[in-house]
């Protein structure tokens, strides 16, 4: 990651892969449909939350083409907290609400 910082003030991914399914589908034939079988999909955080020491947030980004709420997750590189906190406060005032 020290290397991508080099280059980049910070990462900008989705906080998830896939969306959230809606409640009443939320089963094993639900999870059968995904692409591995599994909701893996819907955490891309972990490698972050695994990383020390570099500050990451999610924040609401509107809605997939179904509907669903997404999220935007930035990261920064190490002990950048408030660089991460002003981009996601720019983000969060030009998106608008889910």
């Amino acid at each position: 990651m020290a290397k991508l910082f080099e280059s980049y003030d910070a990462l900008l991914c989705p906080t998830c892969s896939i969306t959230a399914p809606p409640l009443n589908e939320c089963d094993d034939d639900y999870v059968a449909t995904l692409p591995d079988g599994s909701f893996a999909g819907l955490d891309m955080t972990c490698l972050f939350n695994l990383l020390p020491q570099l500050p990451a947030l999610s924040l609401p980004a509107g809605r997939a083409s179904n509907g669903l709420p997404v999220g935007l997750q930035i990261v920064g590189r190490r002990f950048a907290d408030e660089q991460v906190l002003s981009l996601g406060a720019a983000m969060e005032s030009s998106l608008s609400p889910p």
